[in-house]
């Protein structure tokens, strides 16, 4: 495996010291090229993943010895004003087995970590409790807004 964080039986992260895997150890790594693989056992689609390849681009898995359990996916986007990139996680995920272990916490901890931007945002529903209270803990700060579809 590439250079990744590894995780054994606790991390240490903004939210503090968080429970992860008790079956084995749990490893986070940044995919690259050479990685579509990983890509396509995690979609449920078929993946785009020639964004491997784009810097701009920050896709993090967490696995638990060799099988992929969950990720995080996002884009560093130039910006007019003020800071000159910002992060936009736009996917994470954690297989349900997997879940309330800290795999989220490490995931979007590392994503962050990766990222040049100095800010950082994320869209999710009203009513997706478990993930506004990732995000919660994570020490975001929640914001009413509107978004339009086209």
């Amino acid at each position: 495996m590439r250079g990744g964080t590894v995780i054994n039986s606790l991390i240490v992260c903004m939210a503090g010291f968080l429970p992860v895997s008790t079956s084995g150890q749990t490893t986070i790594r940044r995919l690259g090229p050479g990685d579509e693989g990983i890509v396509r056992l995690l979609a449920e689609d078929e993946p785009k993943t020639l964004l491997l390849a784009d810097e701009r681009t920050i896709f993090v898995a967490a696995f638990d010895g060799d099988t992929p359990v969950g990720f995080a996916f996002g884009y560093e986007l130039p910006r007019r004003h003020g800071a000159p990139t910002i992060l936009f996680v736009y996917e994470l995920e954690v297989d349900e087995a997997y879940r309330r272990r800290g795999i989220g916490t490490a995931l979007m901890t590392e994503l962050r970590r990766l990222s040049s931007a100095t800010e950082a945002f994320v869209l999710t529903e009203p009513d997706n409790d478990a993930a506004n209270a990732l995000y919660a803990s994570l020490g975001g700060t929640r914001v009413e807004t509107v978004m339009w579809d086209y």
